[in-house]
């Protein structure tokens, strides 16, 4: 079994306490964020290994970084542009949560 590193760790926290707030949410609201936050978790995944080869990484890297894994993520799961953009925009928003805590 590999150790997992501090920054994919804390990515998979960060998708983990996502998913937990799915529950604060109801009715057919509660479905569709389900599937968005359920994708959202899983593309934080995906990118927990591309960080393993950096060091310290500036926010506008990380940025290209999730642009750029983005778009091939949502190419091989058959997303829309739109649920690719939700999860470029929430991937942004975990920057100072990944800064704060790993790098």
């Amino acid at each position: 079994m590999k150790k997992t590193t501090t920054v994919e760790g804390k990515l998979i926290s960060a998708a983990l306490s996502i998913a937990a707030g799915i529950v604060l949410i109801s009715g057919s609201g509660k479905k569709f964020m389900n599937d968005v936050e359920k994708k959202s978790a899983e593309f934080h995944a995906y990118l927990a290994p591309r960080f393993r080869k950096m060091k310290k990484i500036k926010e506008e890297e990380y940025g290209l970084l999730v642009k750029s894994a983005a778009k091939t993520y949502a190419l091989g799961k058959r997303l829309s542009e739109k649920e690719k953009n939700y999860l470029v925009a929430h991937a942004k928003k975990s920057w100072k949560h990944i800064k704060k805590h790993s790098l």
